[in-house]
């Protein structure tokens, strides 16, 4: 609006000087060597003007003329740039869709177009990553590593090329220089931690864990689980070196920070009915029962009194069952315990109970002994021990899928820190054939 109102006064103005020129037209009169012009001003104002006009074309016209060259040069290196970027582009698509050769393809025209290194170093890199060319792919990491821009990405790359070769050394030092570079990575966090675990730096590995929480690298579910395997690790080690107290503090804040880490429950248990803490090292046993009803549990438990007669342990594990009444775990415990104290019905109750939610090897085993034991019928324990079982429950990996038949900080079969997790598989036999009515003679 103040522009319109701007434009309005000074077309005013050009009218108003118009007209007055108009009104007083007055005479020129020019005498120069044998010319001589005779004309009004208005006149003389126009001819002026046109004169003005014609030298700032006639200016404009030899400027041009003159920056032709140059113009024509960051033309053609705009064009040959942008074909570059157009390379690149296609270069990416093409090692992102694994496609080798039109990857290589196109790195080179990349490169010779760009003719920028810190530019197509990355899909230099990637390109030689699909070729199978390992020194070239660790000597465009390299370079990339040295600048500021791009040092991430290279030593990202370098990291990745030591832990596909299992240098788990050099791992460790380029994990702790990319963390340097990028302290609020939450995947690098990780990965330096299982790496600090690994090679066994425990107390690098809490402070890690210290400073990744207050960088919110790790939220605070992760950091209190992790902190849990650090200091379970730690009583893990001062146990192993005879260090029972140690080893109790470092196992009671293990479950501090992460009450379901039932190895953590099963040291302190141990340690303490060791040193006669019989009571406490039952409420540790009960408090990791509650959360998970775990086999080595309800053992644990069932064995923290020595030399107890096995009707009152009977007495003593319902009380500790009734705590996970349903579970897979409870049935077993309890009619294994009721066999050993030769109470038939109530073992034989809880066994087929514990059969019908996974008829594992040792449980068709108890039956047979059952069947023995209470009848001395042998074609009936012959019976159960013909079934094919299900597998045992034990603990499977959730990276790689392996079995192990207890817990550890480490899969044994691909080494990844803490994929360990409690698993039963579905049954496989009809839980309707398990419990036939037994024979008697």
């Amino acid at each position: 609006m103040v522009r319109l109102i701007g434009y309005g006064v000074l077309l005013a103005l050009l009218v108003t000087g118009a007209v007055w020129l108009a009104d007083h037209p007055g005479s020129v009169e020019i005498d120069w060597l044998s010319w001589h012009l005779s004309t009004s001003v208005p006149v003389l104002l126009l001819f002026l003007l046109l004169i003005a006009g014609a030298l700032f074309y006639l200016l404009r016209l030899i400027a041009a003329i003159a920056r032709f060259p140059a113009d024509f040069s960051a033309r053609r290196r705009a064009s040959k740039q942008h074909r570059g970027y157009q390379a690149l582009s296609d270069g990416l698509a093409a090692a992102a869709a694994g496609h080798a050769k039109q990857a290589s393809k196109m790195a080179a025209r990349a490169e010779k177009l760009l003719a920028d290194p810190s530019l197509t170093r990355v899909l230099s890199a990637q390109t030689a990553q699909l070729t199978g060319d390992e020194s070239a792919e660790r000597l465009h990491y390299e370079a990339m590593r040295e600048r500021p821009e791009t040092a991430l990405m290279g030593v990202r790359g370098l990291l990745e090329l030591a832990l596909d070769q299992n240098k788990h050394d050099q791992a460790l030092v380029l994990a702790r220089e990319a963390r340097t570079l990028a302290p609020g990575d939450g995947a690098l966090a990780e990965l330096l931690f299982n790496l600090l675990m690994e090679t066994g730096q425990l107390a690098e590995a809490q402070d890690l864990l210290t400073d990744a929480g207050k960088r919110k690298a790790l939220n605070r579910e992760q950091t209190a689980r992790r902190r849990g395997l650090v200091l379970n690790e730690r009583a893990r080690r001062a146990e192993r070196d005879g260090d029972a107290n140690d080893a109790i503090a470092f196992a009671k804040q293990a479950l501090s920070a992460d009450p379901t880490l039932a190895d953590a429950a099963l040291r302190l248990a141990r340690l303490q009915a060791a040193q006669d803490l019989l009571r406490q090292a039952a409420t540790v046993l009960e408090k990791s029962w509650k959360i998970e009803p775990l086999p080595e549990i309800a053992s644990a438990y069932a064995n923290l009194v020595p030399d107890e007669a096995p009707l009152q342990k009977l007495r003593r594990l319902e009380k500790f069952a009734a705590l996970q009444p349903d579970a897979w775990a409870t049935q077993r415990i309890l009619g294994e315990t009721a066999l050993a104290a030769k109470l038939w019905g109530q073992a034989r109750k809880h066994l087929l109970a514990a059969a019908e939610i996974r008829p594992t090897a040792g449980l068709l085993g108890l039956l047979s002994r059952l069947e023995l034991e209470e009848y001395k019928n042998q074609t009936a324990a012959q019976a159960w021990l013909v079934r094919v079982p299900d597998p045992d429950p034990d603990w499977l990996c959730g990276t790689c899928g392996g079995h192990a038949a207890t817990w550890s900080l480490e899969c044994p079969s691909c080494r990844t820190i803490d994929s360990l997790a409690w698993d039963a598989p579905e049954p496989v036999t009809p839980a309707a054939s398990l419990h036939p009515e037994p024979e008697t003679k």
